[in-house]
């Protein structure tokens, strides 16, 4: 990839490839233009005025503060496409069994024949 102008950051995809997040600033406008590129072909933009970005500005300041604090490690490798289901599959949550509560909360039938002829 070239030397970006002063105007216009790239971004790589972290999943690797030929995908990248241009941000471009177009003073005239007051806005910032992020394009989603994949390789020399522009697959989307949006373009956003420079008051809207605060959102985006402190969402960036949290998350660096935040990995500040926990002293995380770099992001590792990407996970490879299947291994995601596996992952999802052993970590959600089990059915509860299906319980008898009659035998549980219940008096036995001869408690409640009892309890009728002592009427």
């Amino acid at each position: 990839m070239a030397e970006a102008p002063p105007n216009r950051v790239f971004l790589p995809d972290v999943r690797g490839g030929d995908q990248y997040l241009r941000a471009t600033w177009h003073p005239e406008s007051a806005t910032i233009v992020f394009s989603h590129w994949n390789g020399e072909l522009c697959m989307a933009s949006t373009p956003v005025a420079l008051s809207d970005c605060v959102e985006l500005i402190e969402l960036q300041v949290r998350s660096l503060s935040q990995l500040a604090d926990r002293r995380l490690a770099p992001a590792a490798a990407p996970i490879a496409p299947g291994t995601m289901d596996r992952l999802r599959r052993l970590l959600r949550p089990k059915l509860a069994d299906v319980v008898d509560a009659t035998a549980r909360f219940l008096p036995h039938r001869s408690e409640v024949r009892q309890r009728i002829r002592d009427l």
